[in-house]
């Protein structure tokens, strides 16, 4: 892993990014969650950058960028989005470059398409998140609990964390990686892990969060979870003709975020409006990882998302 680098934001703040493998291969854009950092991709980047000119930043407020007293909004990071792209000279490389988000990430990229369209990006990768969390803001009822968060989906569960992140972040942080770690969310008889994993995967991922503010991440997750984006993806993406950015859907079924029917919706969003045959957007479910499939079995995800990078566009 190289040592960080650093850009400027519109608004004059200092980010974070890994800069990993030769400028001269295609670029490849990791995108991290809530509570985490560019670290959460360390066992990824080795492989990845092999092929693909890695960059991974921290978005504001976490792991080495800004603490900001403001911009906790999914549409402030995915400007800084844009910013680290227009930083990298990438932001008018149509179609060349490509993007792997997790979570959160996902939810910047659907915003980042919204405010610029997708239309930079030849593929990317959306693991593990639903179009809608909190189905109790669904004006019509279309959305439930199969299709949102399995915790964050109200307003009270909203105050809940607020309270919570308010007066012991840590049990918070660990209630996160618990849900987030299949052998810990949805434990199996054959989930050999030593015990020296399991902490060090623990101390990890709570040293990461402890980077940010506790009430910053409550201010964000109120942003993050009352978001509605399906038809946004499905005009973005699908409904463009301009638009030929390839499109990979990661869910779990191991996931204590969501049921695998929430994330795989996306697949169908996009593909609502194209021709039969055509279709920019793929699905598949895993076992054998959770919410943060990529790092408990970083070879198998790479082993998925490789073949899928290198098809040839639309």
């Amino acid at each position: 892993m190289s040592d960080m680098k650093y850009f400027t934001s519109n608004d004059g703040y200092q980010l974070a990014y890994q800069d990993v493998g030769s400028p001269f291969l295609p670029p490849l854009i990791l995108l991290h969650g809530f509570t985490g950092s560019s670290q959460y991709w360390k066992h990824n980047i080795p492989r990845l950058s092999q092929t693909y000119h890695a960059l991974a930043p921290d978005l504001r407020g976490h792991g080495d960028s800004a603490k900001t007293a403001h911009g906790f909004h999914v549409s402030r990071l995915a400007m800084d989005l844009h910013n680290f792209l227009c930083h990298l000279g990438l932001e008018n490389e149509k179609g060349g470059v490509r993007c792997i988000a997790g979570s959160l990430g996902c939810a910047i990229l659907w915003c980042y398409a919204e405010l610029f369209t997708p239309d930079v990006f030849s593929h990317m990768v959306w693991v593990d998140q639903s179009p809608m969390q909190n189905y109790s803001l669904d004006g019509v009822q279309s959305w439930g609990p199969k299709l949102g968060n399995r915790g964050m989906n109200s307003e009270a569960a909203v105050k809940q964390l607020f309270h919570d992140l308010a007066t012991n972040p840590d049990d918070v942080y660990r209630g996160t990686i618990a849900a987030c770690l299949s052998y810990r969310s949805h434990p199996l008889p054959e989930d050999h892990l030593a015990a020296r994993r399991k902490e060090e995967d623990e101390t990890f991922f709570l040293g990461e969060a402890r980077k940010g503010d506790p009430l910053w991440y409550a201010q964000l997750m109120k942003d993050h979870t009352a978001l509605d984006w399906r038809q946004t993806i499905v005009e973005c993406f699908g409904g463009r003709k301009e638009n030929k950015t390839k499109l990979l859907v990661v869910a779990s079924s191991r996931s204590g975020c969501f049921h695998t029917e929430g994330p795989m919706s996306a697949v169908q969003m996009v593909n609502e409006k194209v021709e039969h045959g055509s279709e920019r957007a793929m699905g598949l479910v895993v076992d054998w990882g959770g919410h943060w499939c990529f790092w408990e079995k970083p070879e198998r995800f790479c082993e998925v998302v490789e073949p899928f990078l290198q098809t040839r566009g639309i």
